[in-house]
């Protein structure tokens, strides 16, 4: 019983050792920000700290956003061993303020702070949906860009325009 729960706990300890940008005091040109943290069912490392692959139930959360997959690939800058991208795949889920995106596939570029959404992707937000062949979304900036999208808008309809409509 005590087994898988020290399993989880200790992939997600080793986990948060691995992406936590070691030192938050400040270096030069480095701003301080919240580190990301990664759990998963499995973590497997190689070449210590060029690459970790997480699998299974698969759950980042970074200053307001999670993102969940089936399987997470993180890549580190090889000078300054800092994450240069993370690649997500399978049931990719991103929540951000209200705001549901879905793909296939993700790509998080850390310096320009930008997820990459492609295959099926679609940001949900209330009942609207917008979908495409690729979603960038822009997370400092709060904005996306959608290349070969569609849009599906609702809009409310008042009781006045619906009466408008049974007099005429």
């Amino acid at each position: 019983m005590l087994r898988p729960y020290c399993k989880n706990s200790l992939l997600t300890l080793a986990a948060v050792f691995l992406l936590i940008d070691t030192s938050h005091a400040a270096r030069p040109g480095k701003t301080t920000e919240e580190p990301i943290v990664i759990t998963s069912n499995r973590m497997e490392a190689e070449k210590l700290g060029d690459k970790v692959t997480f699998l299974g139930n698969v759950m980042l959360k970074k200053e307001g956003m999670t993102l969940s997959s089936d399987s997470m690939i993180v890549f580190y800058d090889a000078g300054t061993k800092d994450i240069r991208e993370i690649e997500a795949y399978g049931n990719v889920v991103v929540h951000k303020e209200g705001r549901v995106a879905l793909s296939n596939v993700a790509s998080y570029f850390s310096r320009e702070e930008k997820i990459v959404l492609t295959g099926d992707a679609r940001i949900i937000e209330n009942e609207n949906q917008i979908g495409g062949e690729k979603i960038t979304l822009f997370m400092r900036d709060d904005r996306s860009i959608v290349e070969g999208g569609k849009v599906l808008l609702y809009q409310e309809k008042t009781d006045k325009a619906v009466e408008g409509k049974r007099q005429k």
